[in-house]
């Protein structure tokens, strides 16, 4: 065979490596120019603070269609461009995060002019202390291990502080008058097995691990004596621990859970959502005594629950779906009486509702429509009826 009858050479695999590089830049161009927009859109927002001509009743601002108003004398505290990511309230004003604006915010529970309190990569939970609000900073949602604990003034001017760092993948916050506490997921490569529960002072100082070796723990709270949360095990199956505050044994109070998402204490019951899933889908509220025991249902919502609140009548939760056919704008806020488990309907016809506070009068709640903050009564004087 001579040279012009030989085969050609055996291509090489150094165009799928090209091809690879090519995809993978333009992923990363892509996310840089959302990065790079969202980073606009919030300077935009700190050159033009809020007044508080921006406060109007919902059924004058809202659009009309899939968001309009459900109910008169609700109203609109802050509107933005950026998702509403954590929400605390004292009573006095409503304080919250936002997702890509990178800041920490308060408005008056009255309404009126948004106060800028701190920056934070990715503010993910809120806890009130005394004189500070405590901030868990995922960091980054794509990167582990930066996540933080910080400590802003509740009143601008004063030094803002960082009381813990190097948090694998931020879980929940809550907060004592003498310390922080928080849940770490932990890390993908691990499988989440690495997780824990830790604390720190809130004047600042060594942190202090808990429990380690929780897979994926979620939902805390406290009361005088202990820290509770829920631990992920396999399988989508879960169960409501607690320990002592200084630290201790776990004591499992109610196992056979889902995912839980929120758990809080009142007098001597816990509360506490179960969940099929981790966005709230096939939820029930459950109680047990804080010593623990089986978990008796309370109520269970057909669509989900993403969120709740308690005081010593009610139950409030958030349903990001309802009952319509259209999800994303069929969302309600709904109070369960806790003695009678009549429910009736506070808002409804909302853009995927989440995240509620509550204070004396009012329940405060987030959306994903332009009316990121809204308010309404805790008891409306023509209740909407409840229907599943």
């Amino acid at each position: 065979m001579n040279a012009s009858q030989r085969l050609p050479p055996a291509p090489t695999r150094l165009w799928r490596w090209a091809v690879l590089a090519v995809v993978v830049a333009g992923q990363a161009a892509f996310l840089f120019y959302r990065s790079s927009k969202e980073e606009a859109r919030a300077r935009a927002m700190l050159d033009a603070a809020k007044t508080p001509a921006d406060l109007q009743p919902i059924e004058d601002a809202a659009p009309r269609g899939d968001h309009a108003p459900s109910r008169p004398g609700e109203l609109v505290l802050w509107r933005g461009e950026n998702h509403v990511s954590a929400l605390a309230t004292d009573g006095e004003r409503v304080y919250f995060g936002q997702t890509y604006g990178k800041r920490v915010l308060s408005v008056p529970v009255t309404g009126g002019a948004e106060v800028i309190l701190g920056e934070a990569s990715f503010p993910l939970d809120l806890a009130l202390g005394k004189d500070a609000l405590f901030v868990l900073d995922k960091g980054d949602s794509m990167r582990e291990g930066l996540g933080a604990i910080l400590a802003l003034p509740k009143e601008p001017g004063a030094e803002a502080r960082t009381l813990a760092t190097k948090i694998v993948w931020a879980g929940a916050l809550a907060a004592s008058d003498t310390h922080v506490y928080w849940l770490d997921h932990g890390s993908l490569d691990r499988d989440y097995a690495d997780g824990l529960v830790a604390r720190a002072p809130v004047g600042g100082g060594p942190s202090t691990l808990l429990a380690a070796g929780e897979r994926m723990p979620t939902a805390i709270t406290l009361d005088a004596t202990h820290v509770y949360w829920g631990r992920n095990l396999r399988q989508g199956m879960g169960e409501l621990v607690r320990m002592p505050l200084a630290g201790g044994r776990v004591e499992v109070l109610s196992p056979g859970q889902g995912n839980i998402r929120r758990i809080i204490v009142v007098g001597q019951e816990v509360y506490w959502v179960s969940a099929r899933d981790f966005i709230g889908n096939g939820a029930v509220i459950r109680k047990a005594p804080v010593t623990g025991g089986p978990g008796l249902d309370v109520l269970e919502a057909k669509h989900g629950i993403c969120d709740m609140a308690l005081d010593e009548e009610a139950i409030y939760w958030s349903d990001p779906h309802g009952t319509g056919s259209a999800p994303s704008s069929r969302g309600r806020i709904v109070k369960t009486s806790r003695k009678e488990g009549a429910s009736v309907v506070l808002a409804r016809e909302l853009s995927t509702p989440c995240r509620i506070a509550i204070d004396a009068t009012s329940v405060y709640f987030e959306t994903r429509d332009e009316a990121r903050l809204r308010k309404v009564p805790k008891s409306p004087p023509a209740p909407l009826p409840f229907e599943e």
